[in-house]
């Protein structure tokens, strides 16, 4: 063993050297016949996608995927070696720059801390460039590269029980410790669902040539599959790569051999690599209105219904490309609008959530678009005003998603998308919502002063859900009674709490009572839906009683505003998403 590993080394560090100083002229990504084309949508912006040095065949894999980038972009390919790179980054960057580009960004193709992604950022800020440059985030802080590593995970047979070592490379002796934190993070989000024993990291130096230098990270991985069930290994790194038989990947093969199972792939080859690259440059972008693609997430019911919401929105069809998706946050249905909007040209996708509150399928959908994983903490409980029990723990189970995952165990996968997304939405007490209600209530209205307005919603089955629904029916409220609707006698407010028969009963006899009250004396109680459209169970559930019944938010104009505002705040989200 010592003798092949010593062998490999010191192969390794010829072929690198040789590497250094042929990666310009060999690479068919800078010299080939397609490097010359400029694309026709020129931007005055350049992309520059930056990889370790890894040999040929790791090199080569990259370079496969970047040219997924270069039938779209202005781009150019350069490899971190050693010192040397400053001028292989000089040629690409005069490459773009001198098909048009004013300023470029480096997308830098690494995992987390590498010895040569911390060359990288010293030569990105140190160094004087042929045009100003910006230095993206790497590729291991997308959640794409969480869905590789959550394949390769895939790769285990019979996962339940096992335990799980991840193995990553390349990081400085100084570094190790920030590598393995930050591959522990992805450990962590791509590994659940699996139902593994444990999932534990290791962060494998720079190989020096020196034999024996490694002998204490041999020891730790030993430790680490001492005892353990069913232990299997999993490189994740972007480390040295000549060919198949001469790889980090196959010198730890021999080195767990006997101990664990394997899985014997790494970062790359992956289809999400020309994914990242490409959805990397577009959020560099300026957004025009006709680049932006909306899903319409809304509940969903019959055609009826469905027709009347898509129609509250066709007048914005002009501006945006919009598709529905009529479901509540159902992966495949959500999965199909995005593929639409990319397949009609969308370079960006603001998904807006149609319900009464904000947090509904909030978290649901941030996992699906990787915000779990690249933007805020999710805020929301995956609760929907009509979803019976608990809130949904962000869809982390197999089945009906595609990718072939179905009927396995582990995560569903996310949507993986060429554009960047983002979600917005949830009605609450928008002021546009509480106008537009009232105009209901105005629509019906006779004698206001003896009229009492009742806004009714569907609430919820957790009290704290119920509650916060009440708030906001009570704010809605406030504002009618403090504007064009003071003339009102009175305005209140009632939730049905319609999918839960036990907590339901008090809630219709409360609102039954509000209604006989109302029309005492000659007066008149208007029941208006606090709905995104049509109306819920209210005439059967005030049967008998003399009662108006309303309808809810859309269609109305006002709707069409509110449905806009949230596209142009999904908007300034991703601008805020690009910047960091």
């Amino acid at each position: 063993m010592k003798r092949r590993l010593s062998w490999a080394l010191w192969f390794l560090s010829i072929a690198g050297c040789a590497t250094a100083s042929s990666t310009a002229q060999r690479c068919p990504c800078s010299t080939g016949p397609g490097a010359e084309r400029v694309p026709s949508h020129e931007t005055g912006v350049g992309f520059v996608v930056v990889t370790p040095d890894r040999g040929f065949m790791g090199n080569t894999e990259v370079e496969d995927a970047f040219s997924v980038l270069q039938k779209e972009h202005n781009s150019a390919f350069a490899v971190v070696t050693d010192q040397r790179t400053s001028s292989d980054l000089a040629t690409a960057l005069r490459k773009v720059a001198d098909r048009g580009a004013r300023r470029a960004v480096v997308l830098p193709f690494f995992l987390s801390s590498e010895a040569k992604f911390l060359l990288l950022q010293r030569l990105v800020t140190e160094e004087r460039w042929p045009i100003p440059i910006t230095l993206a985030r790497p590729f291991g802080q997308s959640y794409l590269a969480i869905e590789v590593l959550a394949d390769r995970l895939q790769a285990i047979r019979e996962p339940k029980g096992r335990r799980v070592v991840i193995v990553g490379h390349g990081a400085e002796p100084s570094s190790v410790a920030l590598q393995e934190a930050e591959l522990q993070r992805m450990a962590n989000q791509a590994s659940e669902g699996f139902g593994f024993e444990s999932v534990q990291v290791l962060s494998w130096p720079e190989l020096d040539k020196e034999d024996g230098q490694d002998d204490h990270v041999k020891a730790a991985l030993s430790e680490r599959l001492k005892g353990a069930p069913r232990p299997v290994v999993v490189p994740f790194h972007l480390g040295w790569k000549l060919d198949s038989m001469m790889s980090f990947t196959a010198l730890l093969t021999e080195q767990v051999k006997g101990l664990a199972e394997i899985v014997d792939v790494d970062v790359t080859p992956h289809s999400a690599v020309g994914t990242w690259m490409l959805r990397e440059a577009r959020r560099q972008l300026a957004l025009r209105d006709e680049d932006v693609g909306v899903v319409l997430l809304a509940h969903g019911s019959d055609y009826e219904w469905n027709e009347t919401m898509w129609s509250s929105v066709a007048p914005l069809a002009s501006r945006f490309k919009i598709e529905p998706a009529f479901c509540m946050a159902d992966p495949p249905l959500v999965e199909r609008a995005v593929r639409r909007l990319e397949a009609r040209g969308a370079r960006a996708i603001v998904i807006v959530r149609v319900f009464g509150l904000a947090r509904s399928f909030e978290r649901d959908i941030e996992r699906m678009i990787g915000w779990d994983v690249e933007g805020r903490a999710p805020s929301g409980q995956g609760v929907h005003e009509g979803h019976r029990g608990p809130p949904r723990p962000g869809y982390q189970t197999a089945g009906g998603h595609g990718n072939g995952r179905h009927g396995r165990a582990g995560p569903v996968p996310r949507i993986r998308a060429s554009v960047p997304m983002v979600t917005v939405g949830g009605l609450e007490d928008a002021p546009y919502f509480a106008d537009a209600l009232l105009d209901r209530a105005l629509s019906l209205s006779k004698d206001p002063a003896r009229e009492t307005v009742i806004l009714v919603a569907h609430g919820a089955g957790p009290d704290a859900v119920n509650d916060h629904w009440r708030d906001v029916l009570a704010s809605i409220a406030q504002r009618i009674r403090s504007g064009r609707g003071a003339q009102f006698r009175a305005v209140k407010v009632g939730t049905w709490r319609e999918d839960w028969p036990v907590k339901r009963e008090p809630e219709v006899a409360a609102i039954r009572r509000m209604v006989e009250e109302a029309t005492r004396d000659g007066g008149r109680a208007i029941v208006i839906p606090a709905r995104t459209t049509g109306v819920g169970p209210e005439k059967r559930f005030l049967a008998g009683l003399p009662v108006e019944i309303g309808t809810g938010f859309a269609p109305h104009p006002l709707f069409e505003r509110w449905f806009e505002e949230q596209v142009r705040l999904g908007i300034l989200r991703l601008s805020g998403a690009a910047a960091r």
